[in-house]
């Protein structure tokens, strides 16, 4: 190990400057202390106020300064030495990149207890570009959102689920590429071509039997249980966001592992549904418990999600093309802030207040990461 000082933070202020210092003693181990100083200029020269803030001026040190050194032996001292100082607002000039996320941790947790609202955007982006260098900004932004939300709501489509490799019903058979699946997920051809109707679930509900949630799926699962994820309403019928953990997930469009009879509503067994069996009720027909062109959506999932939507600060939609009426009108409901993730973006999805293009478990990892 080396015996000489690091620069682990590094702040200009006007009228002076102020340093972490670490020194790794052993591996792993480091020791801290603080240095400040009221004629350190030599480097001010370069940090100049963004166009944007040209009525303000850097925030002056509040607090007495002098070259005294104070020390610590863990980062929860070492950080502690800077808090008497609003070091958040001032001019970041420097971060070691072993103690990047540490520092951007510590940021984000007295940006919210003390400084909500008061740090501007440029000096926020550049604690972000020197402490996560190797993140996109726009994942720093969601993560930073994510963190100071009171209530967050995530919509989720067919997008969500495609890295659990559902497999594509269409390449099973060759004739099913003649089939347009809306001329057969209808009460139509539940009620006048029930073969027809049968072989496609069946083919669907097969398929996703070798299926599980992917890490996005664990991801948001894990979010809920830490208090940042407060309901899920979704589009799909796979029941991943359950068979993950989630417990506030509002299906719109029902699930396909709920079988049920189509005249009476009660509900069957899968294997019933496998070997056409009337409903033993009433004889009615059995289907899944999805949402079928033509039908209204669940109405207490509707209403449910719609509550949530409406008492967000963020909104997060992942993995839909909004094409689907009445959920594609669920973003527009929240005075939150908006999120659009989906594997393709277009010009469509304008209205959106950030929008990352890529696919849904890849974003989340990142977003993870940092919060």
């Amino acid at each position: 190990m080396g015996n000489d000082w690091q620069t682990i933070i590094s702040l200009a202020a006007e009228g002076g400057s102020i340093r972490l210092l670490g020194k790794e003693e052993h591996p792993g181990q480091w020791v801290f202390k603080k240095a400040v100083n009221e004629m350190d200029f030599h480097d001010l020269e370069d940090e100049t106020i963004h166009p944007t803030e040209s009525t303000e001026k850097a925030h002056t040190i509040k607090s007495p300064i002098s070259n005294h050194d104070n020390e610590a032996i863990s980062w929860e001292e070492a950080i502690k030495l800077l808090e008497p100082y609003p070091w958040p607002m001032l001019h970041p000039r420097e971060v070691h990149p072993v103690f990047g996320k540490h520092v951007w941790i510590a940021l984000q947790r007295l940006v919210k207890e003390k400084y909500s609202g008061r740090i501007d955007t440029y000096r926020f982006k550049k604690w972000a570009r020197l402490c996560l260098p190797e993140y996109s900004p726009k994942i720093v932004i969601l993560a930073t959102w994510l963190q100071n939300s009171t209530h967050t709501t995530i919509l989720t489509g067919a997008g969500m689920s495609t890295e659990s490799n559902i497999p594509d019903f269409r390449s099973k058979a060759g004739w099913w590429n003649n089939i347009d699946p809306r001329t057969v997920a209808t009460i139509d051809a539940l009620q006048d071509n029930y073969d027809l109707f049968h072989e496609f679930y069946s083919t669907r509900i097969n398929g996703l039997k070798e299926c599980t949630p992917h890490i996005g799926h664990d991801i948001l699962a894990a979010w809920e249980h830490k208090g940042l994820l407060q309901a899920i309403a979704t589009q799909n019928v796979d029941g991943f966001h359950n068979a993950a953990g989630n417990k506030n997930v509002y299906e719109l469009h029902g699930s396909i592992h709920k079988i049920r009879c189509e005249n009476c509503a009660q509900y069957a067994h899968e294997s019933d549904f496998f070997r056409k069996s009337n409903c033993k009720i009433c004889g009615g027909k059995l289907r899944p418990g999805v949402v079928l062109f033509g039908e209204m959506l669940p109405e207490d999932s509707w209403r449910e999600s719609l509550s949530h939507i409406q008492k967000s600060d963020l909104v997060i939609v992942i993995g839909t093309s909004l094409e689907v009426y009445p959920a594609s009108q669920l973003p527009q409901m929240t005075n939150g802030k908006t999120v659009y993730i989906n594997a393709e973006v277009d010009t469509t999805h304008h209205d959106f207040d950030l929008i990352i293009e890529g696919k849904a478990g890849e974003v989340l990892k990142q977003v993870d990461e940092l919060v």
